[in-house]
């Protein structure tokens, strides 16, 4: 527990400390006086003037800030060269952009970085691309997509797993992908819309995934029946198992009733009864194992490029995401907050450094996202005074903008809290 929490501090004091040095340097450069930078919130502990600059070290860690000369209202002078408020729309923009322009950048270089270290990847990616299921009524079953289906080309290129077929997919630029599959000894070709793939529902079709132990949890109802690892499923509750997809409906069916499980190790049989536990927080019935899993790697150039195209996917889901929030159509409660991000650093952080890294760079992402929105109090609120102020050709007055940044803080520290609550909702049950 002391680790994780100490992990929780230092990535987010790290991902601020970044945001906040993107103002600072941006400002040094376009030379607004910096009165004060701060690492955590205070009180302070430790503080230090170079030049004209007060460097602080604060008590609370997670948080910082920079005090920049003219940026608060109270101390506007057009006529000082230092002062924020004498200089220029685009320079004032420069200063305003750097802080999440860091936090992107931050992602764009630990991004490449987990691809290039190593990550774990589900084992069936690097599988034959067989269909193992298909959702009733989806896309894919409307296209006449079946279990069993064995993918052979996308767009007119062969493929040989799940891993190249989906990197086919996502990399597409045509409106309709040309999907060719074998359906025992005959070929066939389906024409997908591109649209299919980045709806919520998606195509429809998953993966075939043997059903074979990749982990066991520790204590937990699998490990204490005596399940082991690379146990192959074979019947659960009399059911003939294929596919991985198959295990979850039984066992959410059985609502904690012992489920009998009949599995292959090494070729013998075995059998288990096991009770199913209730994980709390999504009231759903597990047993704790979990498919296979693989550690890969790509080389320097590929992890550039596999990486700079994962963020570039985050920023567009998370603007759907968004959009999808505004109008309704997602639910508020599928939001997380601080009590959230700090759960989920702490299981990242137990699992490998590869998952802490792609936690953070996802975190920093957001970060940079969230605070470009025009919500006043944040970098995107003052950027859209710049607008107005560009457009207008004139400043707003000094009591408007106040009332604006007020009402703007008191709908963030709303929001803040709202989201609080909703993690805590979700972590301790409803």
């Amino acid at each position: 527990m002391f680790i994780t929490i100490i992990t929780v501090i230092l990535a987010l004091s790290f991902l601020i400390f970044i945001h906040e040095l993107g103002h600072y340097l941006a400002a040094k450069k376009v030379g607004v006086h910096v009165m004060e930078f701060s690492i955590g919130f205070p009180p302070k502990v430790f503080s230090r003037i170079i030049g004209k600059t007060e460097y602080i070290i604060s008590l609370i860690p997670i948080g910082g800030y920079v005090r920049l000369k003219g940026q608060s209202i109270d101390d506007e002078d057009t006529s000082d060269p230092e002062n924020y408020a004498a200089k220029s729309a685009l320079e004032r923009l420069f200063i305003l952009v750097a802080g999440p322009l860091m936090n992107l950048l931050v992602a764009l270089v630990l991004m490449p970085l987990v691809f290039y270290i190593g990550y774990e990847i589900p084992a069936y990616l690097n599988e034959a691309p067989v269909i193992g299921s298909v959702d009733p009524g989806s896309k894919a079953e409307i296209l006449d997509i079946k279990r069993d289906d064995l993918i052979l080309a996308i767009n007119d290129k062969d493929v040989s797993t799940w891993k190249e077929a989906q990197s086919q997919i996502l990399s597409s630029k045509e409106p309709i992908i040309l999907v060719k599959i074998r359906r025992g000894q005959e070929i066939g070709h389906r024409a997908l819309n591109s649209g299919y793939f980045s709806a919520p529902e998606g195509i429809g079709w998953h993966a075939r995934i043997t059903p074979v132990i990749g982990k066991i949890s520790p204590n937990s109802p699998a490990e204490n029946a005596g399940l082991q690892l690379d146990d192959n499923l074979i019947e659960i509750n009399n059911v003939k198992i294929y596919d991985w997809s198959q295990i979850s409906p039984i066992i959410q069916n059985s609502n904690g009733n012992p489920v009998s499980f009949v599995i292959d190790r090494n070729g013998q049989r075995k059998e288990y009864m096991i009770s199913p536990t209730l994980e709390d927080e999504y009231n759903y019935w597990i047993i704790g194992i979990s498919s296979k899993t693989e550690q890969v790697s790509e080389n320097f150039t590929n992890s550039i490029t596999l990486g700079a195209k994962r963020v570039y996917y985050l920023t567009t889901r998370t603007f759907v995401f968004l959009f999808r929030l505004i109008t309704g159509q997602e639910k508020s409660d599928s939001v997380g907050g601080p009590i959230m991000i700090a759960k989920m650093m702490g299981q990242a952080a137990q699992t490998s450094i590869s998952s802490l890294l792609t936690l953070v760079a996802f975190i920093s992402l957001q970060f940079c996202i969230f605070n470009l929105l025009p919500i006043p109090a944040l970098d995107g609120g003052h950027v859209l005074f710049l607008v107005i102020e560009k457009i207008s050709g004139k400043t707003l007055s000094k009591s408007l903008r106040l009332s604006i940044q007020r009402i703007g803080f008191s709908l963030l520290m709303f929001l803040i809290l709202y989201i609080s609550v909703q993690d805590g909702l979700r972590l301790f049950g409803n």
